[in-house]
């Protein structure tokens, strides 16, 4: 067991009951066991645990917080994520000088996204793990600026760095706020755009881009016993060139079994997702989704959370996310 595994465990004295939405959720355990259960590595956990994530409607304010807490109910999902809808001032960005228009941002500038997660971890946190997303400095940037903003980057590296360290510290600003209103741990996004763009081995990325994003990692780990290490979609040259980023669960952009057994074997740690987000899970019918659970759960990684490799289309009905979400609670009892 890590360090995490025994900091997640001080959370479970938290706990007084779990909020459930049936009688066959009123049987497992509460939501914050089931992913306690998974983090100890040495057993396989009897119940499996799985959450599926998509955007709402609404972005803050008293909607936002129930359209969560209704997601979360009507899915039975086993974490309640909070989404990142907080958007960055615009800037033109076209020279190396105009790098220097970005400002580090105050927790004030995020209060609207911080007011969600307080009335969240008020209402829920009994029984359920919160846990906010947070994006990386480079989708951010590319938020403020646009995505032709990576031409710009990649012409200077060097000017741009100020603005990756000032966006970071920003991020920083915004997951102690979020601790302290009531932040389990958070969804940490991994660099935020097409890393392919710049090259996974190029001086861009591993110079002056890699180490302000794996700050946002270690920022995280410092404040909260639990956190998701998600590497957003793109094509990679090497996965486990993640795997000294902190994070207490991995979350990447794979579904492959093998992949993902191959990363719980790297990284050391829990994996969450199993199914494409446009794939099957989506298009599919339910007993496609479970055909393709059965695989991941018998032949991937035995420490598991089952999800989606991203966030699912706003679309998806939630009863069919709460089908699979079942069917993942009773798989090992079901396949003995």
């Amino acid at each position: 067991m890590n360090k995490h595994f025994f900091g997640i465990l001080a959370l479970s004295s938290l706990v007084v009951a779990a909020c459930t939405t049936s009688k066959q959720e009123d049987a497992l355990p509460n939501k914050r066991e089931l992913i306690e259960r998974v983090l100890d590595q040495s057993k396989a956990p009897e119940i499996i645990p799985a959450a599926f994530f998509h955007h709402f409607p609404d972005k803050f304010g008293p909607k936002a917080v129930e359209e969560h807490i209704a997601f979360f109910h009507e899915t039975g999902n086993d974490i309640l994520k909070v989404q990142y809808e907080t958007l960055p001032p615009q800037w033109e960005i076209k020279t190396a000088k105009d790098f220097d228009k970005v400002t580090e941002l105050s927790a004030q500038y995020f209060e609207p996204q911080l007011e969600v997660i307080e009335a969240l971890a008020k209402q829920l946190k009994d029984s359920a793990l919160i846990i906010p997303t947070v994006y990386s400095p480079l989708l951010i940037l590319h938020q403020a600026a646009g995505d032709e903003v990576d031409e710009v980057i990649k012409k200077y590296p060097a000017a741009a760095e100020p603005a990756f360290e000032k966006l970071a510290k920003s991020i920083a600003t915004y997951i102690r706020a979020a601790r302290q209103r009531g932040a389990d741990g958070f969804y940490v996004s991994s660099h935020g755009g097409n890393i392919e763009f710049f090259g996974q081995d190029s001086e861009v990325w591993t110079k002056y881009l890699r180490k302000w994003d794996k700050y946002i990692s270690e920022v995280a780990d410092s404040v909260a016993p639990l956190n998701i290490l998600h590497i957003c979609g793109g094509e990679y040259e090497n996965l486990d060139a993640w795997a000294d980023y902190p994070g207490t669960i991995i979350n990447l952009p794979e579904f492959d079994v093998e992949k993902l057994r191959h990363a719980q074997e790297v990284f050391k740690r829990p994996i969450l997702g199993g199914l494409d987000h446009h794939g099957v899970l989506i298009n599919g019918s339910l007993e496609e989704v479970y055909a393709q659970v059965d695989k991941v759960l018998a032949e991937g990684p035995t420490n598991i959370i089952l999800g989606a490799n991203c966030t699912v289309p706003d679309s998806t009905a939630s009863d069919r996310l709460h089908a699979i979400v079942d069917y993942v609670h009773n798989w090992r009892q079901a396949h003995k």
